[in-house]
């Protein structure tokens, strides 16, 4: 009698999450090495912490790229995703011997965008060569693998945290990376949440992806990825916008200034039917949001024409983040006018309006007109914005902090 077989169970395949490294030309000999050793370091960390995926750091080198003594961020950025965007990667960290230019800090060691999926590394304050506190290159191998490992957590949407051995912990110097080891139990069980949802088959690698229009594409794209897209605006905080820069504030608020001050500003804007008003607000938040992102160039030129849930998504983010930020200067500028209005015009001023205007002046004149002035005041913004420095713009936009 033959014993009794039992099949084995099927085992399911770790889904695979693809982390490329691009290393930006000017790396010494000893560098990349270091390099090579750190993204060993990071792959058995990710092992260790995220068991239940196929971690896969490929390396690539893009001798092209000189970016000099100094580099701004946005530019390697546009490598990162260029390259992650070719490959087909999940994320694209991008490693440079040059000093990052930072915008808000004295220096920045790393510098991660949610949005594109990319962070760019420094080594230029990690680096023994120049800095005597190293004393050997595994050390600087060791520091390389921590700051990626901080930035994957920013990439998916980790915050910062108190305790110093945390790799989440707010780095403010280099030797701070010295003593940050592992992600919380907390922050393991959020990581395997996002990752999951990144290690699934994307919208173009589904059988029936060629079969749909690029309409269709996006949309579903945009759903199924939407918990993403909110996260990647929130990184980005454009609600600052209007105390950031300072061209599209001054061109508003002069704007404001005037047409408040004006009779014939307010005749014409107190006449106005309010369904007007509000279409033109909508239509000039819409023109202006659409005209900065392309005058400032914030979606990144790809070498790949091909669709991608990872393009969807990363443009969606960008547009929505500067929408937010338009909208925000326009409730700031709107609440202004009524602030002025109550401050400046007493009813004797408004009485006298009220002939011109062939009936009493109401509240709700008053809230048309600034509906009127913040949509005019929008408008002129906008063409101040787009006077900003295009990499200062982009960098607020695109760069989540700097580490």
């Amino acid at each position: 009698m033959e014993p009794e077989s039992h099949p084995q169970p099927s085992v399911q395949p770790s889904p695979p999450v693809v982390v490329g490294w691009v290393l930006a030309g000017g790396l010494s000999d000893a560098q990349r090495r270091s390099v090579s050793l750190a993204r060993k370091l990071v792959r058995d960390e990710l092992r260790r912490a995220l068991p239940d995926f196929d971690w896969r750091l490929p390396s690539i080198r893009r001798r092209d790229v000189v970016p000099g003594a100094r580099a701004e961020p946005v530019d390697l950025l546009d490598v990162g995703a260029a390259e992650r965007d070719l490959g087909g990667w999940d994320f694209a960290l991008v490693v440079t011997a040059a000093d990052l230019r930072a915008r808000f800090r004295p220096f920045a060691l790393g510098t991660p965008s949610q949005a594109l999926g990319v962070a760019v590394l420094s080594v230029a304050r990690l680096d023994p060569v120049l800095r005597d506190a190293l004393p050997d290159p595994e050390r600087l191998a060791d520091r390389i693998a921590t700051l990626a490992l901080h930035e994957l957590g920013h990439l998916n949407g980790l915050g910062h945290r108190d305790a110093p051995e945390d790799l989440m912990h707010d780095i403010r110097a280099s030797s701070d990376l010295d003593g940050m080891r592992r992600y919380s139990p907390a922050e393991v069980e959020e990581l395997s949440e996002e990752i999951a949802d990144v290690a699934d088959p994307r919208m173009e690698e589904r059988a029936d992806a060629h079969r749909i229009s690029n309409v269709v594409f996006t949309v579903r794209s945009l759903w199924r990825e939407r918990a993403d897209v909110i996260d990647a605006v929130r990184q980005i905080r454009p609600w600052r916008f209007p105390f950031q820069f300072a061209k599209l504030t001054t061109a508003a608020v002069s704007t404001l200034v005037v047409l408040v001050m004006t009779a014939e500003a307010w005749d014409l804007g107190a006449r106005q039917p309010a369904w007007l008003v509000a279409a033109l607000s909508l239509a000039i938040l819409f023109v202006a949001s659409v005209y900065l992102v392309r005058r400032q160039r914030l979606l990144v030129h790809r070498r790949s024409r091909r669709r991608s849930e990872q393009r969807v998504v990363s443009e969606a983010s960008v547009l929505l983040a500067v929408a937010i930020g338009m909208a925000t200067t326009y409730a700031l500028m709107f609440v202004g006018t009524l602030g002025l209005a109550a401050l400046l015009f007493d009813r004797a001023i408004l009485e006298g309006w009220a002939a011109t205007l062939g009936e009493t002046i109401a509240l709700h004149h008053v809230v048309v007109f600034a509906g009127f002035v913040a949509s005019i005041g929008l408008a002129v913004g906008a063409l101040g914005a787009s006077f900003e420095e295009q990499t200062y713009f982009r960098h607020v936009a695109l760069v989540d902090e700097e580490t």
